[in-house]
């Protein structure tokens, strides 16, 4: 049975979110942490939402892009846009989606970093920093 998830990027500039759907492994100790683990700069993440929609989160870019709706189904689903994250999370639980996760650039920060949350759309917030291998 699939953890369904959503993985978005809060666009500063734009004040806006980009977001893919992801079908497997979505709890927190599976496609939390393999994002907090590999894809932990933006232009990691930009290049993952570039994909569209996809099966299941991989360690690398070059594996999850074989899990791409566009590779795995035929389907050309890409990322959506929506102006405020309520609509997104809305968007998302209508999917059947458990969790979210959020990744926020570091404002003027040259190297790419910044943050991952995880919203538990069963309204839960879970820490990924504070996350070892706890069943959430």
């Amino acid at each position: 049975m699939a953890t369904r998830s959503f993985i978005a990027r809060y666009n500063p500039d734009t004040n806006d979110y980009t977001a893919i759907y992801c079908h497997w492994d979505g709890y927190p100790t599976g496609v939390g942490l393999a994002l907090r683990d590999n894809y932990s700069y933006d232009e990691a993440v930009q290049t993952l939402l570039g994909f569209g929609d996809i099966s299941a989160l991989r360690d690398t870019l070059e594996e999850t892009k074989q899990e791409a709706f566009k590779v795995t189904r035929g389907e050309d689903t890409p990322a959506l846009t929506f102006d405020f994250q309520s609509d997104m999370v809305a968007h998302y639980r209508k999917c059947w989606c458990e969790y979210g996760y959020i990744w926020s650039p570091t404002q003027f920060a040259e190297d790419g970093s910044g943050e991952w949350s995880c919203l538990s759309l069963n309204v839960q917030t879970v820490n990924l920093y504070e996350l070892e291998n706890a069943n959430v």
